[in-house]
């Protein structure tokens, strides 16, 4: 008999919301409903899983890996949080048409729930995807970036156009 605090084969409805673990057998769907209903129905299974993942899948089928996430405070006080993103194929012309979506994704699927888990509160998230890694703050001619802004309100991301 196992002690009633031990958890080798369920886990508890936030593991399984917030580490996506639904997707291996180890939660109940319907304990993924019932949470994501309770939060709204803004988590998703993929989003869900997401959230700690450092190559999320995006609708543009791209591939991408996360290179960092910064938080900062602006000299007005509010809070940035930017989840900087590298698409090496956008170096063969990938127009920003082609992988709009893919910002609105990271946001609601990434950002969104990294936030929730993090207990972090900002007033703007910003997106960015660039071809090669750069570091933050320091202008190149070399590598091709798009940004997008949004801010996050009652678990949704509204785009903020820049």
């Amino acid at each position: 008999m196992q002690p009633e605090n031990a958890r080798f084969d369920q886990k508890t409805p936030a593991e399984c919301t917030i580490f996506g673990a639904f997707t291996k057998n180890l939660c109940k769907p319907a304990t993924h409903v019932a949470v994501s209903a309770a939060l709204g129905g803004a988590l998703s299974g993929a989003a869900t899983a997401g959230v700690l993942e450092e190559t999320p899948a995006v609708p543009s089928g791209n591939e991408i890996h996360l290179q960092e996430k910064l938080f900062e405070t602006r000299a007005d006080g509010t809070r940035v949080a930017r989840f900087r993103y590298v698409m090496p194929l956008m170096r063969q012309g990938i127009d920003f048409a082609e992988i709009e979506e893919d910002f609105f994704h990271l946001c609601i699927g990434v950002a969104v729930p990294y936030l929730a888990v993090s207990e972090e509160t900002v007033d703007q998230v910003i997106i960015s995807m660039a071809d090669r890694e750069t570091d933050f703050g320091v202008t190149t001619h070399l590598a091709k970036q798009y940004f997008e802004a949004f801010s996050v309100q009652d678990g949704t991301c509204i785009w903020e156009g820049f």
